[in-house]
């Protein structure tokens, strides 16, 4: 609990965001992300895409926050707005 405390010092995050994933989420969170803001950011793509904890797991693993966006690709000129970035999201 204390380290749960340290890692989500801003009570705004842990009602809004970090209130909403399971504990096992949390915990892995806790154990394999060290950055606060790369911890945030895992934290919101779990709520928002329903990840598992193995999902979540082998998202931080593949190091998704440093490849995030990094592929070149022509989607934003050839798909409707909505749809480009979930192309982008899944190359």
């Amino acid at each position: 609990m204390r380290a749960f405390a340290e890692a989500w010092p801003d009570p705004e995050i842990v009602q809004q965001v970090v209130a909403q994933l399971p504990w096992g989420h949390n915990l892995r969170l806790l154990d394999a992300v060290k950055a606060p803001a790369e911890r945030i950011w895992y934290a919101r793509q779990a709520i928002e895409h329903g990840w598992s904890r193995n999902v979540l797991t082998h998202q931080i693993e593949s190091n998704l926050f440093a490849r995030q966006g990094s592929a070149l690709t022509n989607f934003s000129r050839t798909l409707p707005a909505e749809q480009s970035e979930l192309a982008q999201q899944i190359l």
